[in-house]
C-alpha cells in the first residue's frame, strides 16, 4: 500500500511540473512577466507624506526623463522595469502578455476595473494616442478583451512600449491613470502627487502623499536628507557618494549595480569633423578616471550588450586636434570634474576645450536637436534598449535589425559608433538609494527615472 501510495505522489508530482512547463512554454521567455509584487492581502498603516528628493524638474509635460519620472507615477504604463530586469505588468494583466510565434505582434488584456481618475475606462484607444517605435496598429479589444499590438518587424522588447520613460496619455488634461494624481506643480520648486483613489494595481497607494522636490546640488539633498527635510534622494554618481550616504545617522542606503543608467562623451558629426571627434576622445583615460575618483561608485562602460561587451575597450585611431565646445549639466557631479579632465587633455594635446554649462533639462534639448558640438550625457535604458530611439539617426538599418533582436547589428552598430568617434561611453553607475528610517517599503531600481519609482508601495509605521 505504501509503495501504491508513494507511485501515486510521483505521477502526480510529475504532472503538475509537465502542465507548468506547458504553460510556461506559451509565453515568450525574453523577460518572463511578473505580477505586482503587492498584494490585496497585504494590510500597511495608511496615511502620511514622503519627500523625495530628485535632480531634474518634475514637470509631468516635459520630455525629458525629470518628466518621466512624474509620468511613471501618474499615467498608465504597460509594465514596470524591476530591479533585477524582468517586466512587472501594470496595466496589463499579469499572465495574459504573449509574443507571437514571428515576433511581429504581442496581444494582452487590460487589467480589470482599469480606470481613469474620473472614472472613465482605460482602453486600447488610449495606446493608440501614444506613437511607439515600430507600432503599426493596436486593435480590438476581442470579445475576450484581447488587445493585439502589430509591430512592423520583430521586436522581442516588445515591453518597452508605454513603459520605462514612456506612458500613456489621457485623452483630456487633468486625468490621471498611475498610482498617484497630480495635486499641484510648482515649477522650480516640487511636484506633489496625492493617492488615487481609482487605482487598479492592488492595495495602495498607502501614503497620502508623495512630493517630489526639486535639489539639482547632490550636495544639497544629502544635507537636506540628514536634517530631515527629506525622506528618499537617488543622487547620481559621485566620489565617495555611498559611504557619506551611509554616515548619515537614522539613515538607511540601498545600492544595486544592475542598472539601465549610463554617462558619454557624445560628439557631433555635423559639427566636428572625424579628426577632431578622435582626438577628443583621447583627452581622458576613462579607466584611471573612473578606478581615482568613482571607486565603489562606478565601472568603466565598455559596451552596451552585457558585461561581456567590450566594444569601445579598443580605444578609435588618434585625430588631429582642433577646437572643441563641450556642453556640460550642471547637476551631474561628475560632468564638470569630466570636462576639466578633458580641457587639461586637450591643453596638453594643443587643442582647447571651451565649456559650456546648462541644466541637464537644456543640455538633453541641446543634443536631441543636434545644436551641440560634443556633450557629456546621461542616459536611461530600459533593461531591453531601443537601439532606433538611440540610435537610428545613426544608422537606421543597423538600428532596426538591433532592435529585431540580431546581436550581428548591435555589434556593427556599436563598432561604428566607435570608430567613427560618435560616442564614448565613460562609466555605468552603481544605482544608490538613501531613505530615512521610518519609512517603509523602499527599493532601489537602477532601471527606473527616479527613487520614488514604486511609491505606491511605500508605509509609515503607525
Amino acid at each position: 500500500m505504501a509503495d501504491h501510495r508513494l507511485r501515486f505522489a510521483l505521477a502526480l508530482a510529475l504532472g503538475v511540473a509537465l502542465a507548468l512547463t506547458a504553460c510556461t512554454d506559451r509565453n515568450d521567455r525574453g523577460h518572463p512577466a511578473r505580477s505586482s509584487s503587492t498584494s490585496t492581502a497585504v494590510v500597511r498603516p495608511r496615511g502620511g507624506t514622503a519627500r523625495v528628493g530628485v535632480w531634474e524638474e518634475p514637470d509631468a509635460a516635459a520630455t525629458n526623463l525629470g518628466g518621466a519620472a512624474v509620468r511613471a507615477l501618474v499615467y498608465p504604463q504597460l509594465f514596470v522595469a524591476r530591479p533585477d530586469g524582468s517586466w512587472q505588468p501594470s496595466l496589463v494583466e499579469p499572465g495574459s502578455d504573449r509574443l507571437a510565434p514571428d515576433r511581429r505582434s504581442a496581444t494582452f488584456r487590460f487589467r480589470r476595473g482599469a480606470l481613469w481618475s474620473d472614472g472613465t475606462p482605460i482602453t486600447a484607444g488610449d495606446l493608440r494616442r501614444v506613437p511607439e517605435p515600430y507600432v503599426v496598429a493596436v486593435d480590438g479589444p476581442a470579445p475576450d478583451g484581447r488587445i493585439t499590438v502589430r509591430f512592423s518587424q520583430p521586436l522581442p522588447g516588445w515591453r518597452r512600449l508605454w513603459s520605462v520613460t514612456s506612458s500613456v496619455s489621457p485623452p483630456r488634461p487633468g486625468l490621471w491613470g498611475g498610482p498617484f494624481v497630480q495635486a499641484r506643480y510648482t515649477p522650480g520648486l516640487e511636484a506633489v502627487l496625492r493617492r488615487n483613489a481609482r487605482w487598479y494595481d492592488g492595495p495602495g497607494p498607502f501614503l497620502d502623499e508623495v512630493r517630489l522636490v526639486l535639489v539639482p546640488d547632490a550636495v544639497t539633498a544629502r544635507q537636506l536628507l540628514a536634517r530631515g527635510e527629506l525622506d528618499v534622494v537617488m543622487p547620481p554618481s559621485a566620489s565617495v557618494r555611498t559611504e557619506q550616504l551611509r554616515a548619515i545617522p537614522g539613515v538607511s542606503v540601498a545600492t544595486s549595480t544592475r542598472t539601465g543608467w549610463w554617462v558619454g562623451l557624445q560628439a557631433n558629426p555635423k559639427q566636428l569633423n572625424a579628426d577632431t571627434r578622435r582626438s577628443l576622445f583621447r583627452f581622458v583615460d576613462r579607466s584611471a578616471f573612473v578606478a581615482t575618483l568613482l571607486r565603489g561608485e562606478a565601472a568603466v562602460l565598455n559596451g552596451f550588450a552585457g558585461s561581456g561587451d567590450t566594444t569601445w575597450a579598443v580605444a578609435p585611431s588618434a585625430g588631429k586636434p582642433g577646437s572643441i565646445e563641450l556642453t556640460e549639466a550642471a547637476e551631474e557631479p561628475m560632468a564638470g570634474v569630466l570636462a576639466k579632465a578633458l580641457q587639461r587633455g586637450g591643453r596638453a594635446a594643443g587643442s582647447v576645450v571651451a565649456l559650456r554649462t546648462a541644466p541637464v533639462d537644456q543640455v538633453q534639448q541641446w543634443v536631441a536637436s543636434g545644436t551641440y558640438q560634443a556633450a557629456i550625457v546621461t542616459n536611461l535604458d530600459g533593461p531591453d534598449a531601443c537601439w532606433t530611439c538611440r540610435w537610428g539617426d545613426v544608422d537606421t538599418v543597423l538600428a532596426a535589425s538591433a532592435d529585431s533582436g540580431d546581436a550581428a547589428a548591435v555589434r556593427r552598430l556599436e563598432v561604428r559608433l566607435r570608430d567613427e568617434a560618435l560616442l564614448l561611453p565613460m562609466w555605468r553607475p552603481t544605482a544608490v538609494v538613501a531613505w530615512r528610517i521610518g519609512l517603509s517599503g523602499v527599493r532601489v531600481n537602477g532601471y527606473a527615472s527616479s527613487a520614488a519609482w514604486n511609491a505606491y508601495e511605500w508605509w509609515r509605521a503607525s
